[in-house]
């Protein structure tokens, strides 16, 4: 698609989580796994913001009468999560990480820092609002679409971990709340999806260039903001991976110029806003004596059958509008879905059935219909709901916000929520950083990546090496270990800490996530001092992921994978050699790898491989093979 000569305008919020404890209280950031310890259930209700005014999103979720019933754990959550006791004072390490990530972004740190409230409506607080600070202003990335603006950088806590919904309950887990996040809001300067996905790959590079912000699925969320010529701003929640952003986007602006299609041919119709009449129709009669095992099932279980108009809609439905008037079904009255005029015949429904309907609702030959068979209070709320995103159909694309499937596709959430959302939070006191403060943050500054990298090929890394390190959890500290330990070589000590764990999970079928950097840093100092061959690294790194209690120590003891002696070792291969004597002078050279294999085995791991095969290469040499 040419995106420029659509209009396309797009931007990207990033929240990453924060590697600290929570950010209102000292409990630990940490998600937990085990079955909580006790459950409380509220209902939220809309009022009014400070200005007079009830925000449209919020009002939405009113109307749905949610319930939310919250789990949490004695040891990880206290009364701030509950909303039972005021915040404490801010964290400090947190607002600092995020200070630094500023100003590496080129932002300018605000005079003074303000802790506000922003209205949540889905649950996901306690509260009622999410507690956020504007932190640094007017940041900027360079990219190869050139230059992309990050106007707010903001310090904030993250929400409670959604577990289930059953109906109108949404059950939220509260060891997530609370954890520090850095929100990150580009200008729209993104040029086409694949400009998105570069910019958020350059924004997590940099963030995880820190070392300060929590790693793996969950930890990072991105928000995408789309719009086309002629549409509106979409919002789309909680895109996790950063490979279906460009998938993403790109399926959003089909969406939206299907949309935009659809106006066209109502207006090419002459059909107006005028046209529907918001009238529900009950038609159970006339299936009193269907054949279709679809409507009988639902009949049977005291259902009735009613129907919508919708003139000038036909054509307009199926693989268009129709998947849109569904989502807001579902997500509003919670049903599974409707049928509609487009799909039919269909659903087992007879050509006789499908010509009365048509006589009975189809006034001219665009005319469409929808049919769902509910309750009449649940019909109500569904043809309610039809009939209001029918009328929107006639603006287009309308604002409003989207989440993610996780397969590149989006399903409708709710109303964009409207600017009347945020207010000083009475709780916290205004933050004004030292002038010591931030010099010592600019004169600590991490490495950027492109720094970081230069680094790494100077010590000899490939370039592929160098991007896998980058984004470990050592970046930062990895030229340190290599200048820390002389004797173990960088590509070894490189891949050692990013692929042998990986491959130890693979192959071994073992959690790796107690390997930790001690254990490395005691595994080079033996490498380094010639106490343990490169070839028993996985050795000593499975047993210690099979063993998490035990140390390298223990493992290269028990597993007696210690180097062999000179002298040991020159008797194996003397040994192996005068055993294999027609071997050599059948093979010549071409013998050293096998008998290489042979000595390493006398050994368990404990020789390392190039000394022995040179060994072995002096031995042939001198028998004069």
């Amino acid at each position: 698609m040419d995106y420029k000569k659509l209009g396309f305008k797009a931007g990207i919020e990033i929240h990453q989580q924060l590697d600290t404890h929570k950010l209102f209280c000292g409990c630990p950031s940490v998600i937990a796994e085990d079955e909580p310890d006790f459950r409380v259930e509220r209902r939220m209700r809309a009022v009014a913001g400070e200005i007079g005014e009830v925000d449209p999103a919020a009002l939405h979720e009113f109307y749905r009468n949610r319930r939310f019933v919250y789990e949490a754990y004695a040891d990880l959550n206290c009364l701030v999560e509950l909303d039972e006791e005021p915040p404490h004072l801010l964290n400090q390490e947190a607002l600092e990480i995020v200070c630094e990530i500023s100003l590496l972004l080129n932002g300018s740190l605000v005079d003074e820092m303000q802790v506000m409230r922003k209205t949540v409506i889905d649950g996901s607080n306690t509260s009622g609002f999410q507690r956020t600070m504007l932190v640094a202003v007017d940041g900027f990335l360079k990219t190869s679409e050139g230059r992309v603006d990050i106007p707010l950088i903001c310090l904030e806590e993250d929400a409670a971990r959604k577990i289930r919904t059953e109906s109108n309950t949404t059950v939220y887990r509260l060891d997530r709340l609370g954890i520090p996040l850095v929100e990150l809001g580009t200008s729209p300067d993104i040029k086409n999806p694949k400009h998105a996905r570069e910019v958020a790959e350059k924004l997590g590079l940099l963030l995880r260039a820190t070392g300060r912000v929590k790693r793996g699925l969950g930890t990072i969320r991105q928000d995408l903001n789309v719009s086309i010529k002629g549409g509106e701003r979409i919002e789309i929640k909680g895109v996790q991976d950063l490979k279906l952003i460009d998938k993403v986007m790109a399926a959003e602006v089909k969406r939206q110029l299907m949309l935009l299609e659809v106006l066209k041919e109502l207006k090419n119709r002459g059909v107006k806003k005028s046209d529907l009449v918001h009238e529900l129709i009950d038609l159970t009669d006339y299936f009193s004596e269907t054949k279709s095992k679809f409507f009988i099932k639902r009949l049977d279980s005291k259902a009735r059958v009613y129907a919508m108009r919708l003139p000038g809609f036909r054509g307009l439905l199926k693989n268009k509008l129709g998947p849109e008037l569904a989502q807001y079904a579902k997500n509003i009255s919670g049903v599974k879905g409707i049928i509609h005029s487009d799909e039919l015949p269909g659903y087992g429904l007879s050509s006789k059935e499908v010509k009365l309907l048509g006589n009975r609702l189809c006034e001219g030959v665009n005319d469409a219909y929808a049919i769902f068979l509910e309750n009449k209070k649940t019909a109500q709320m569904v043809s309610n709901t039809l009939f209001n995103r029918c009328v929107k159909a006639f603006e287009g694309v309308p604002e409003e916000t989207r989440r993610s499937t996780g397969d590149g596709k989006t399903v409708y959430m709710r109303p964009l929520p409207g600017s009347a959302r945020m207010y000083p939070e009475t709780d916290e006191p205004l933050i004004k950083l030292s002038d010591k403060t931030i010099s010592r943050l600019k004169k600590n500054l991490p490495k950027k990546p492109d720094e970081l990298i230069k680094d790494y090929l100077r010590v000899g890394l490939s370039e592929e090496l160098a991007n896998q390190v980058l984004r470990s959890a050592v970046n930062q500290r990895f030229i340190g270990l290599v200048d820390e330990y002389p004797n173990v070589d960088p590509t070894f000590m490189a891949t050692t800490l990013t692929s042998t764990p990986k491959e130890i999970k693979k192959r071994f079928d073992v959690e790796v996530k107690h390997l930790g950097e001690h254990h490395f840093r005691m595994l080079f100092d033996y490498l380094g001092e010639g106490k343990i061959s490169r070839d028993s690294v996985i050795k000593v790194l499975l047993g210690i992921a099979r063993n998490p209690a035990k140390t390298v120590e223990d493992i290269v003891r028990d597993e007696k994978l210690g180097m062999a002696s000179n002298k040991g070792l020159l008797d194996v291969v003397d040994k192996i050699v005068e055993e294999n004597q027609v071997f050599i002078k059948e093979q010549g050279l071409r013998a050293v790898g096998p008998l290489t294999g042979k000595v390493l085995s006398e050994f368990g791991g404990g020789a390392d491989g190039k000394a022995v095969s040179a060994l072995i290469k002096k031995k042939i040499s001198e028998m004069g093979v």
